[in-house]
């Protein structure tokens, strides 16, 4: 009898050193000097259930996000398409995600048209051509077309769009946000005549912020935005804790139009804070009795 419980008492001690034995054996990454796994196997928030009846006003509104800002920097850096250490700039990390078809994606804000994965990559990679002046054996010159190959990069993303819902929950007593799509905004530029010129800003495509795929990624990537890089915050916590700065570019209205479209400059920005304020005021007016 004695033997038996030697054998059952040895059996449980050895079940319970084997994962720490083999932990002691797994080799670490490259770019780690430990065995890190704690965010890639991170699940994505579950959305708390919305009942209608509790929602007594909402109102949807357009913010950007501008990366060349000193709290918005750890969007665009690091612009290395491999990332440091890992950890990739939000562009490279959607873009990676589009390679390999895990994203919804979509061509307007109401997420009504569907934008296959493969037309963005098309778009993205696609060859530039260029006229050159060639001179013969004669000095006689002559032009010819050249294709120019074109690589996905970052740095001209400046810009992110986010499209949000924000509403009064009485169930959760106060105002409560949803993002409901976000988008890349590119600055696009032309050589004339040998210089370089700034063409404009355009809206590279939507993705639906709610989409299980899109959170699944969001929750398992690291925004490099800290010192401390044992415990970087996720893109999905980066963005459900507004650790960015932005600015109202838009609110739904009868006429369906943007801020830019009636008001310029510092007239734009007043308006912008005059949405922020009335959003705010809203909130506090509700505890009022």
């Amino acid at each position: 009898m004695y033997h038996i419980y030697k054998i059952i008492i040895v059996s449980i001690v050895f079940a319970a050193v084997l994962p720490y034995a083999k932990a002691q054996w797994v080799e670490p990454q490259p770019n780690d000097y430990y065995q890190r796994s704690m965010t890639w196997e991170q699940k994505p928030q579950e959305l708390g259930f919305v009942r209608e009846t509790d929602v007594y006003w909402g109102k949807i509104i357009w913010r950007i996000i501008d990366v060349r800002e000193k709290e918005n920097q750890y969007f665009y850096f690091p612009t290395e398409p491999d990332g440091v250490r890992g950890r990739k700039n939000l562009a490279y990390v959607i873009w990676d995600a589009i390679q390999a078809g895990e994203l919804e994606l979509f061509e307007d804000d109401e997420l009504k048209i569907p934008l296959d994965c493969a037309k963005v990559i098309e778009r993205a990679t696609r060859n530039d051509t260029i006229q050159m002046e060639v001179f013969d054996d004669y000095g006689e010159a002559d032009y010819t077309t050249v294709y120019v190959p074109h690589e996905f990069k970052s740095d001209d993303i400046y810009q992110y769009a986010v499209k949000e819902a924000v509403y009064l929950d009485r169930a959760r007593s106060g105002i409560q946000v949803r993002k409901l799509g976000l988008a890349p905004m590119e600055d696009r530029y032309k050589v004339i005549d040998g210089e370089t010129e700034f063409m404009g800003t355009v809206t590279l495509f939507w993705i639906p912020m709610l989409s299980l795929q899109t959170r699944i990624l969001f929750a398992k990537k690291e925004a490099y935005c800290r010192e401390n890089l044992v415990h970087l915050p996720t893109w999905e916590y980066a963005f459900n804790s507004f650790m960015y700065s932005s600015f109202i570019t838009r609110e739904d209205n009868v006429w369906n139009r943007s801020i830019h479209d009636y008001l310029t400059g510092e007239d734009a920005l007043l308006e912008s804070e005059r949405i922020e304020e009335e959003i705010m005021n809203i909130s506090i007016d509700m505890w009022e009795y």
